[in-house]
């Protein structure tokens, strides 16, 4: 197994080589051309180290945001005087743009020559498969179930999960025309369905997860109550001690884990069972970011399919869940919890939240069975305002917080909605925070003698604690998609290094149309981190990475930004067009231009980097 420090040193290896090829592109184009190369360092900034050979300077520096080669006569000229035949400004116009268009060339040959090679290594995938699908979302809406294969979109292939995402998020507007092939059928089927915009994810999405392995082979933390109860990595999960037993297995163990008991499981391991009982220990974090510990409540009905029941109820969208046979809604399973104790044959009532008033909706309950029918085809969603639901082990719950609570102040500040709530709470600087508190039946009570308590609470904010299990999930749905001969993985690296290259301009065009968000822009940080990943599950996927990220810097170098290898081409362009260079009073101003953008963008996707993984 490779150790944590292989990993990072295949990974610094692996960015150092897609940097190293650009530059070494540029310097090769240069030499070819007879110009003198006085500089090639790897990385900006102070100097580590260096060594001279002939005329030029190999150097590495501290900031490995990438590199440059410096050459000679690459400056303005400002003193009149004809260039040597071995500078830049010596050359002609078609010479110097291959010069300056070498790294590109040499970032699309390294993806054309990585590609193949790890396409015959063979590169692990997530399959392009439906997990777990999210109530009211795109795929819920079309009826897609999880285990259905996705194998088009837009009759664009799709051999990985993370590849579906992106056609989602990247196609043009409009219904997408999707090829699956549903669990047990014999042939794949067309349908055509729309996406939402995903305010969280800043793009289009199906709202589904990826696939769970369906082994359901366990996640288990070492030396955790799981692995000392038993446990270990790979054991298949079979059976829960659970109060919902007709939920899938997966649902019923985050439920199961939610209420802090001791947790009943059994496993198979290599075809014997084994049970195990879990005692959770309480996680409190010694460090970590002061919070309230509150979710917006989870009562919101988003959307509905077509059920008797919820013709019955007369159950409409953007109706809230206040109570479900007595039992209040708060939380994700509240809503199947209180129907599960909904007697066979008796009357089922909701009462709900309508345009400001509460409403109470009876019908014949028949069955469990059609109960839990019925809450398959409701598909509730978080609220938008500032009613809350206190986290298990929180300082809200702590300082006495209940569910379905309004807050309508923090401190001074006036709340009404739940990303108000969110953005006062993070600007509090001290470790306590008063709270302005709407408790009770509300301004909507049926009985207008009963009215709200309003409280004053004062809550110490402290890093979350929970109870601990161990139990970090499943495994992954995976296969390895492998080239079936040397030609074919030829074939497949073109015309993948083809499509990646498309997927760059697409990714720049709805960001500027503002079809996908800024916000999923990375830095080094996030190459870092996701090289890691990549690392983790193999060499191959590493390689494929690289050749996603070598086309990304090919695309990235090409556009017409001065400062970049894009700028320098668009004004030999220009030069070649009318006959003569640019004058140097506006090459000076571009490049000022071009160093504040190529600056800011660096401030911006440093930012980025920091929000996703620093600081979140």
């Amino acid at each position: 197994m490779q150790t944590t420090f292989l990993l990072y040193l295949q990974v610094a290896l692996g960015i150092g080589a897609v940097i190293f090829v650009h530059e070494l592109g540029h310097f090769l184009a240069a030499r070819w051309c007879g110009v003198r190369v006085e500089t090639f360092s790897m990385g900006f900034g102070p100097r580590l180290f260096a060594w001279r050979r002939g005329p030029t300077t190999y150097q590495l520096a501290l900031l490995p945001l990438g590199g440059y080669v410096k050459m000679a006569g690459e400056e303005p000229n400002s003193g009149g005087t004809p260039p040597r035949p071995d500078e830049l400004r010596a050359k002609s116009v078609p010479a110097r743009f291959f010069i300056y268009s070498g790294g590109v060339l040499m970032n699309v040959v390294f993806a054309l020559v990585v590609f193949p090679i790890a396409l015959w290594m063979g590169v692990p995938f997530v399959e392009p498969v439906v997990g777990d699908v999210q109530r009211g979302g795109a795929a819920w809406r079309a009826g897609l179930a999880p285990g259905t294969r996705i194998l088009e979109v837009n009759e664009t292939p799709v051999i990985g999960f993370d590849m579906l995402i992106s056609e989602v998020a990247l196609a043009e507007e409009g219904p997408l025309r999707m090829l699956i092939q549903e669990p047990g059928a014999d042939t794949p089927r067309e349908i055509t369905l729309q996406a939402d915009y995903d305010e969280d994810f800043g793009a289009r999405a199906l709202d589904i997860e990826a696939p769970l392995d369906p082994l359901l082979r366990l996640e288990i933390e070492p030396d955790s109550p799981a692995a000392k109860a038993g446990l270990a990595r790979g054991d298949r999960l079979l059976a829960v001690t659970s109060e919902l037993p007709e939920l899938p297995l997966t649902d019923q163990l985050e439920i199961a884990m939610r209420q802090g008991l001791p947790l009943e499981l059994e496993v198979d391991r290599n075809g014997e069972r084994v049970r195990a009982s879990i005692e959770p220990e309480t996680n409190t974090p010694a460090k970590g970011r002061a919070l309230l510990g509150v979710w917006p409540s989870f009562r919101r009905v988003r959307a509905l399919r077509a059920h008797p029941l919820i013709d019955a109820l007369g159950l409409l969208p953007e109706d809230r869940l206040i109570q479900v046979a007595d039992q209040p809604i708060a939380m994700e399973y509240d809503f199947e919890r209180a129907l599960t104790r909904v007697q066979a044959g008796s009357q089922l009532r909701i009462l709900v939240e309508r345009h400001g008033r509460e409403v109470e909706l009876v019908a014949p309950a028949k069955d469990r069975e059609e109960l839990l029918a019925f809450a398959h085809a409701v598909a509730l969603d978080y609220e938008t305002d500032s009613v809350v639901a206190p986290m298990q082990g929180s300082a809200a719950s702590t300082a006495g917080l209940l569910p379905n609570d309004r807050i309508t102040k923090v401190g001074a500040a006036p709340v009404a909605t739940w990303t108000e709530l969110r953005e006062r709470l993070k600007e509090v600087q001290t470790g306590e925070v008063r709270l302005s508190v709407l408790r009770g039946p509300g301004p909507l009570a049926l009985d207008a003698a009963l009215e709200p308590t309003e409280l004053e609470i004062t809550a110490k904010l402290a890093p979350l604690s929970g109870p601990s299990y161990g139990v970090l999930g499943f495994a992954r749905a995976t296969y390895v998609y492998r080239a079936k001969d040397i030609g074919s993985a030829v074939r497949i690296g073109f015309s993948s290094s083809w499509k990646f290259l498309g997927d760059s301009f697409k990714t720049l065009k709805r960001i500027v149309l503002g079809q996908v968000s800024s916000d999923n822009i990375g830095g080094i940080i996030t190459i870092g981190a996701v090289s890691y990943s990549f690392a983790s599950v193999g060499f191959a996927k590493l390689l494929f990475f690289l050749c996603m990220l070598s086309m990304n810097l090919a695309f990235i170098n090409v556009l017409p930004i001065p400062v970049l290898d894009g700028g320098h081409l668009f004004f030999l362009l220009v030069e070649g067009i009318k006959g003569s260079p640019v004058s140097e009073r506006i090459l000076t101003y571009s490049q000022v231009v071009g160093l504040v953008l190529l600056l800011s963008l660096i401030v911006f996707v440093t930012y980025n980097d920091l929000t996703r993984w620093v600081f979140p």
